[in-house]
């Protein structure tokens, strides 16, 4: 979810991998569908519009997905969390400064800084950063997965930008794969115990426009240097607990999501959400938001 006010007794945890098996090879050419881009900025609007004029429940229960995923701080079944949930004590708002859509036009993000504005003029403001997956189906698009974390306020959002990046990452068309795969690649850049460290392994996977977010940073990773320095203060024997992922029918765009851990014998202490970019064969990790889950 966009913040963390909301808390659970426990940690749920929601083991179904999100978003299917696309069912046929991806055709190169220009993407089937008008939309581009701007279609997942206009999802985002109508989406914080609902919720400052109904409330965060009521447009979180209009727009996820029957089998949506929420971080609430740890993964758990969207629809359910937001159904037992009371209203949040203030208006949370939110505007996306990137977002990009898959070439067929099915698979879609944004992300970009929220704010909790309190209803009590004694409350607290908060602010923080999100992640928001988006999917195209029968009944339009809904939302699968949504994440953030959120932290005293110190000026981003009154600084934001009103006019997102637009297609951040260079993704390229590719053979449709089951989604295990990004799972895959998660436990691929854990670190080894005695070998290469988190920090290597996932230098590495990183897209050259690769962007992070680790609490409380809203703001995120600005360059090549920003981002070696966020990995580095990350434990050299960080693991990778992949629980569900999707990818786009075209191949180019997916995420995966799940929970991390200090070393392969410690218990989990954050959950995070990957947007994964095919270059060529391969894929690319775009972006990564990680969140702490309550110490005990």
């Amino acid at each position: 979810m966009k913040t963390h006010l909301l808390r659970l007794t426990g940690l749920v945890i929601a083991a179904a991998a999100v978003g299917g098996c696309p069912s046929k090879p991806a055709q190169q050419g220009p993407p089937a569908v008008a939309e581009t881009h701007s279609a997942i900025v206009d999802l985002e609007a109508r989406f914080a519009a609902a919720s400052r004029e109904r409330g965060a429940k009521a447009a979180f229960l209009e727009f996820l997905h029957e089998e949506s995923i929420v971080l609430q701080p740890g993964p758990t079944w969207g629809r359910a969390a937001w159904t037992a949930n009371e209203e949040l004590p203030g208006t949370l708002d939110w505007l996306p400064d990137r977002a990009q859509i898959s070439a067929d036009g099915d698979l879609g993000f944004a992300s970009g800084p929220w704010v909790l504005e309190p209803r009590d003029p004694e409350g607290r403001r908060i602010e923080g950063r999100y992640v928001t997956v988006w999917r195209k189906g029968t009944a339009g698009w809904r939302v699968l997965f949504d994440g953030g974390f959120g932290r005293k306020p110190a000026g981003a959002w009154e600084t934001r930008s009103k006019d997102p990046v637009l297609g951040p990452f260079a993704c390229e068309r590719g053979t449709a794969v089951p989604p295990g795969e990004l799972q895959l690649l998660d436990l691929a850049i854990s670190g080894i115990p005695g070998g290469k460290t988190h920090q290597e392994r996932a230098l590495a996977k990183l897209d050259d426009a690769a962007v992070l977010f680790h609490r409380p940073s809203v703001e995120g990773t600005a360059d090549a240097a920003a981002r070696e320095a966020a990995l580095a203060a990350l434990p050299a024997t960080l693991q990778y607990w992949p629980m569900g992922a999707g990818i786009a029918s075209s191949g180019d765009l997916g995420y995966s999501y799940g929970l991390s851990a200090p070393d392969p014998a410690a218990s989990a202490d954050a959950a995070y959400v990957h947007i994964w970019c095919r270059h060529g064969e391969g894929w690319r990790l775009a972006l990564q938001l990680r969140t702490a889950l309550p110490a005990g």
